[in-house]
């Protein structure tokens, strides 16, 4: 709830908020208090400013304002209109100021407050917000009609110039009559031009038959603005609290005596500013926190995959045990039948091309026939020449490096007709080369046809060379074993 303080000349009155609306009050406020004064004391005054900026306009503004209100330290500029040109809007040419000349009896007040003090409003400067709207005319009389006094402000483009506070005057002949006495006097100093316009009048509160009292001497009453327009207050004085509780421009008070109250307020907007760092802050981290929530969560998981694995191997090396063998010895048994037995190749296909090429020849007898697997990278043919393929160790799919290809070793002789022409024995031989040559993969290390014709050139073929029976040499594909072949996920799978 908030709490109002009311100065007038006959004293003073706490005044609190609540939902029914305000109501008097004799105890201690609860929070901070709003002082709001309705003296005769009230003034403005207005001064030009030179063309200047900054602090220097700022320190300029501070001497006029104590020089024209000396005896108080309740006072303040007002805030300025920016109209006119750009320079105009810069550094305005004059601004208008607000004093209150009744220290003793503010000082008296406030020191009676047990509160922390919001700040003194005057009633003339709430009076002349509600003047300067835009709705109304640039020139304009407020009054307010009090149970002992009246209160008027007199507004010139949209600035106040001019309040006072005339006690005793509570019937409207001499409400009236005042309004009319300070145009007058406004016209005499010539603050108001005379007789050229209809000045209006805005009054809250008073006799309905004011319109009629004022229409002679060339002021026009007004209707009210908005909001005050669609609900009048039956106590203006209530409006002026609530506007007074929205510390408006205008406050009096030095900041030695708000000094609690502006504390409390930068320590509202020091929490608040807190919450919104700490809130960009989290939603800023967000995605670091979501980035670490997955690591954490993978590593869980990768903590809860290897303790699976170790409960397997443990099982697994139990088990092994029963059968009475040591794990490294099957290990070593299975890496044999990868590397000796599984990567022998099947020689089904390769023998049953050989067979159907040799059979196109009927005449033709088949001798010895051999095979054997080769150790990495040893030739084949004993005494022949190397590896033809010539290529380089390959890899496997994953970059890693694998053993040479473990070729085989397949030798046949053939045994040709003792009464065999030597020209249809040389066709029958390069014949049965060019198809050996052409099978997939299939390297041809020793070729008689090759050697047949280096016979031929040493003098011609003898009758030993006819049955000397021709043999022929291949290497054949094998198979690539990784270099370091893993162990199987089941060791104890197959008993040794």
């Amino acid at each position: 709830m908030k709490t109002v303080l009311h100065l007038t000349p006959s004293g003073s009155q706490f005044w609190r908020q609540s939902r029914e609306g305000w109501q008097p009050h004799d105890g201690p406020s609860s929070g901070p208090v709003w002082v709001v004064t309705d003296l005769a004391e009230e003034g403005f005054a207005e001064i030009q400013i030179p063309r200047i900026f900054g602090r220097d306009r700022q320190a300029f503004v501070a001497r006029q304002v104590a020089n024209r209100f000396p005896d108080t330290a309740y006072r303040t500029g007002l805030p300025v209109r920016h109209v006119g040109g750009l320079m105009d809007r810069i550094a305005p040419p004059r601004q208008s100021l607000l004093g209150l000349d009744a220290a003793q009896r503010i000082d008296a007040a406030l020191a009676t407050l047990a509160s922390p003090l919001a700040g003194v409003w005057t009633t003339s400067m709430l009076l002349a917000q509600i003047g300067c709207k835009a709705t109304l005319p640039p020139e304009l009389f407020v009054a307010l009609p009090g149970p002992d006094a009246l209160r008027i402000v007199v507004i010139k483009n949209r600035e106040p110039v001019l309040t006072r506070l005339i006690a005793g005057v509570t019937l409207a002949d001499d409400q009236a009559a005042e309004i009319v006495r300070t145009l007058r006097h406004l016209e005499n100093t010539r603050v108001l031009a005379r007789g050229t316009h209809r000045h209006g009048v805005l009054m809250l509160g008073g006799d309905d038959a004011m319109a009629a009292r004022l229409a002679p001497d060339q002021l026009e009453l007004l209707a009210l603005p908005p909001p005050w327009s669609v609900s009048q207050p039956d106590d203006w004085r209530f409006a002026l609290f609530d506007l007074a509780i929205k510390s408006p421009p205008g406050q009096l008070a030095p900041l030695a005596r708000r000094a609690e109250f502006v504390a409390s307020q930068w320590r509202q907007l020091a929490y608040g500013a807190s919450v919104l760092v700490v809130g960009l802050s989290v939603w800023v981290a967000s995605d670091n926190l979501r980035a670490i929530a997955a690591s954490e969560a993978g590593r869980t998981q990768a903590q809860a995959d290897l303790q699976g694995l170790t409960v397997q191997l443990t099982e697994a090396e139990q088990r092994m045990k029963g059968f009475g063998v040591a794990a490294d010895v099957v290990h070593r048994a299975v890496t044999l039948d990868r590397e000796e037995i599984l990567s022998a190749p099947a020689l089904a296909g390769p023998l049953h091309q050989l067979g159907a090429i040799v059979g196109r020849h009927e005449a033709v007898r088949l001798g010895q026939l051999s095979w054997r697997l080769l150790p990495p990278g040893r030739p084949a043919c004993a005494g022949g020449a190397p590896n033809p393929t010539g290529a380089a160790e390959p890899t496997a799919a994953d970059g890693a490096a694998v053993v040479p290809a473990r070729r085989v070793e397949l030798s046949f002789d053939i045994t040709p007709p003792e009464a065999q022409r030597a020209t249809t024995r040389a066709q029958m031989v390069s014949s049965l080369s060019s198809a050996l040559g052409k099978l997939d993969g299939v390297s041809l290390v020793r070729d008689p046809a090759k050697e047949m014709p280096q016979a031929a050139l040493s003098g011609g073929a003898s009758n030993t060379d006819v049955d000397k029976p021709l043999s022929w040499c291949l290497s054949l594909p094998g198979v690539l074993a990784p270099a370091t072949p893993s162990p199987p996920a089941n060791p104890v799978a197959r008993q040794p």
